[in-house]
């Protein structure tokens, strides 16, 4: 059974970028991302590399679970 996207947790990597509603993840393949982190603060020294799983609930933002900087 295949279950749509916001049900399950992806993992995606790309370059962390400032947005105006905050910050951006885009991948490899030009795809941009809003990152929403509920209730918590954007982590600081979020930048570069980025490696964000979390829940797909629009087409264009991310729920955040986890992130972390890859070196």
């Amino acid at each position: 059974m295949h279950l749509p996207a916001r049900r399950t947790a992806n993992t995606i990597t790309g370059t962390i970028e400032a947005g105006p509603r905050g910050p951006i993840l885009r991948d490899a393949d030009g795809l941009a991302w809003r990152l929403h982190f509920g209730e918590e603060s954007v982590p600081e020294g979020l930048e570069g590399q980025v490696s964000v799983r979390g829940k797909i609930v629009q087409p264009d933002r991310i729920d955040v679970e986890f992130c972390a900087a890859i070196d």
